[in-house]
């Protein structure tokens, strides 16, 4: 994929920018021909990752099952045409993409107090 945005040290980068840079290379760099189950985050950059997973899909034929933390989420899923899984049938996911609302030089994490917080930790439980 041949990205227009500008690199991450430019000024000029605009948050959108930022969180579709952001969605797009998660997919990118983190689903494979061998993935066969996502799991889907919540929040705004989402909706770019998802809008790459189903680009893929399209493209490269990727037989994916997306199981979404939220019902924001799954709305998300089905908007694009890719199909859902549940954990009931997909107990093991191969690739979670999901964001973080703050994150220091360490990598440290940390997620909003959300409504979907408590749901996306039974997910990942």
């Amino acid at each position: 994929m041949t990205s227009s945005f500008a690199t991450s040290s430019s000024p000029a980068m605009s948050v959108e920018a930022a969180k579709q840079l952001a969605g797009v290379t998660a997919v990118d760099n983190h689903v494979t021909s061998e993935t066969r189950v996502v799991g889907i985050g919540s929040g705004s950059t989402i909706v770019y990752a998802v809008q790459r997973l189903a680009e893929r899909v399209r493209e490269e034929g990727l037989d994916l099952r997306c199981i979404p933390t939220s019902f924001q989420a799954r709305q998300l899923v089905q908007q694009h045409g890719l199909v859902l899984g549940d954990l009931e049938t997909h107990p093991a996911i191969d690739v979670t993409i999901d964001g973080c609302d703050e994150c220091d030089s360490s990598m440290t994490l940390i997620k909003g107090g959300g409504g979907c917080q408590t749901q996306e930790k039974v997910v990942a439980a």
